[in-house]
């Protein structure tokens, strides 16, 4: 609407206010009695209806009648241009910020357009102007002018909202407060049990918000309009990770200890136990999120067990067998063993773990011998390998039984690839039960009797078998003074010589090798009293190995100042062996053996022997001389 400031005629000045209010009553009664007059007419002279309407129009042409309003605001007399000037000029604030919408901290304040609203404001001003014009009789329009000139008229104003646009910008609203729920975490990181906690999300409302909205401003005056949004639980909550958490916790509140027979112990630590345990992950029987299972896994116990199973076995020893010109057999048993039931033990670990027992004692179960009849062929025992030769002739009655109680014992060994023989172990114990008997040996120096004298004679032709196979010594001992019954046979096809001996002591020197031939080895042993001839054989698999000796070279050892050496005695008994005068002030001698594998050099060995002088023994103990003298050194001990 425009609205223009009364002027005085005769300065063209505004009029003061007082002046003003007083045309303006003097013009709105000058109008009523303007509307009056033609009416009275109509009514006084009947002129035509017509006529009438005319005069009426022709007096507020383009205009909207009097008395009329939008919504409030007074659009009367005023030009559609200055009605909707009018309207738009009032509703511009609303138009601005029709809406406050707001979220905890954040606010948001978008004008009417960014929510695609907008009011009908033409359409508005276009009905006001129709009051009075719009029926089709005369009559009825005069009517309509009188009840609006009498009553006043109050037209509605529409708001049309697009409702995608609004949609559009209350999503884009909540894109920037909306998150997704975030489940809580569990897992057995390293095996160690790490947890997260969980985090509620929040998902915006739309159509609430949209709704409240378009209720506020159908208000058309600004408002304040909360953006509604509702709290998203995560599917797995803290409490279902603190549950799986304390299962975990329990499982792992200890180690477990496993005893076995002879009080031996093994300890599976936690962080072990934790490898048995999965956290599976399963939705709730009743549909309100999900949970977490702990399981176990067994599979790695049967693994863990068999190592304790093999490591633990007890008793039990292989078969002693005889060659029997390449088809063996078996003539002694082994006995069987015991071993850990790892079946039985895997059960008792799982029941522990639920019952929180964790000191389990582990059960044992019987097994037959590791080489039997069944698999004797399988051992690949066809060839032999290497011959150990000595002479024991003249020896004593007592010496040659302990050589063949001692030969006895070595006779159909066993000995496992990659293993260690040893010498003392196999013959276990020197005693009347195994056929010993006393003889006479030199210790410190002095001559007495001990039981199994002359058993050296035994490891020194093992010692012989070994070296021509070609097997790596971990401990000999050569005897400390010189025998010359061991010259006989000593550096086997390469002729006879001194050191090549092996002297051995029950509790002290043994007498070591061990099997690097990759296969089974056979002892065999043998003993010829009437040519005084004791034999060790080594069979196995073919392997290419061949042994070619390196010396011997002897070096005399001279006789320190004042030094008491060996003095010929012929006091000495019948049947006494004399030493030969080129080992009365000792000798050392030294040899070697180069080992070839299909004619390639795959190891040297260097060996040493150092004979002591022999004291003059009437020097000694005399009176402890026997009628007979081996001059035997057993274990090399003086």
């Amino acid at each position: 609407m425009s609205y223009h400031t009364p002027l005085d005629e005769a300065t063209q000045a505004p009029l003061p206010p007082h002046e003003q209010r007083r045309r303006a009553k003097w013009s709105g009664g000058c109008w009523r009695l303007v509307l009056l007059v033609p009416l009275v007419l109509i009514l006084l002279v009947g002129a035509t209806l017509g006529t009438a309407y005319y005069l009426f129009e022709q007096q507020f042409a383009g205009r909207i009648y009097p008395n009329i309003s939008v919504r409030g605001v007074p659009v009367g007399n005023l030009t559609a241009a200055d009605a909707t000037d009018a309207l738009t000029a009032h509703h511009a604030d609303y138009l601005a910020h029709p809406i406050t919408i707001t979220y905890d901290q954040l606010t948001w304040t978008p004008t009417a357009a960014e929510l695609g609203a907008r009011l009908e404001l033409e359409q508005a001003v276009q009905a006001a102007m129709q009051v009075g014009r719009s029926h089709p009789e005369l009559l009825d329009n005069l009517r309509t002018v009188a009840a609006v000139w009498q009553h006043g008229l109050e037209l509605p104003l529409h708001l049309t909202v697009d409702q995608p646009t609004m949609q559009a910008y209350v999503v884009a609203r909540a894109a920037e407060i909306e998150r997704p729920a975030v489940d809580a975490q569990f897992a057995l990181q390293n095996s160690v049990p790490v947890a997260v906690p969980a985090i509620a999300g929040r998902q915006a409302l739309l159509n609430d918000t949209v709704y409240e909205t378009l209720v506020a401003m159908q208000q058309m005056q600004p408002a304040t309009v909360t953006l509604r949004t509702r709290e998203l639980l995560p599917y797995l909550s803290d409490g279902s990770v603190a549950e799986a958490q304390r299962e975990v916790d329990r499982l792992l509140s200890e180690p477990i200890t496993l005893v076995g027979d002879y009080g031996q112990t093994w300890t599976w630590s936690t962080e072990r136990i934790a490898q048995l345990l999965q956290v599976q992950r399963v939705r709730r029987s009743d549909d309100t999120g999900d949970e977490l299972v702990i399981t176990q896994d067994y599979g790695p116990i049967a693994g863990w067990l068999e190592e304790i199973a093999t490591a633990s076995i007890y008793g039990g020893s292989l078969p002693r067998v005889a060659w029997n010109g390449g088809n063996l057999v078996i003539t002694q048993q082994g006995a069987p063993r015991w071993k850990v039931d790892t079946l039985a033990a895997e059960a008792l670990i799982v029941a522990s773990l639920e019952a929180n027992e964790r000191t389990i004692q582990l059960p044992y179960t019987q097994f037959p011998p590791a080489i039997n009849e069944s698999n004797l062929a399988e051992l690949g025992i066809t060839t032999l390998l290497s011959v150990g030769r000595s002479d024991f002739t003249g020896s004593e009655a007592y010496r040659v039984t302990n050589i063949i109680a001692g030969m006895r014992l070595l006779d159909g060994v066993l000995i496992p690839p990659g293993s260690e023989f040893s010498f003392n172990q196999t013959v276990a114990a020197i005693t009347p039960e195994n056929g010993f008997v006393e003889g006479y040996v030199i210790l410190n120096n002095r001559t007495q009797k001990e039981w199994g004298g002359g058993i050296c004679q035994d490891s020194t032709t093992v010692f012989r078998a070994a070296f021509w196979a070609g097997l790596p010594f971990t401990e000999r001992w050569g005897h400390s003074f010189y025998i010359d019954w061991y010259d006989r046979y000593g550096f086997g096809s390469y002729g006879d010589g001194p050191g090549m001996d092996a002297t051995i002591f029950m509790g002290g020197p043994d007498l070591r090798f061990v099997n690097d031939t990759g296969g089974w080895l056979l002892m065999q042993t043998g003993v010829d009293t009437s040519s005084g001839l004791a034999e060790v054989y080594l069979y196995g698999s073919p392997n290419g190995r061949t042994v070619e000796l390196i010396g011997p070279t002897i070096a005399d050892r001279k006789p320190a100042p004042n030094e008491p050496v060996y003095v010929a005695n012929t006091e000495l008994a019948p049947g006494e062996r004399r030493q030969s005068d080129v080992a009365r002030g000792g000798m050392t001698i030294s040899f070697g053996r180069v080992i070839r594998t299909n004619g390639v050099e795959i190891r040297r060995d260097n060996f040493s022997t150092t004979f002591k002088p022999w004291p003059n023994i009437y020097e000694v103990h005399p009176a402890e001389v026997p009628a007979t003298n081996p001059f035997e050194i057993a274990g090399g001990v003086e």
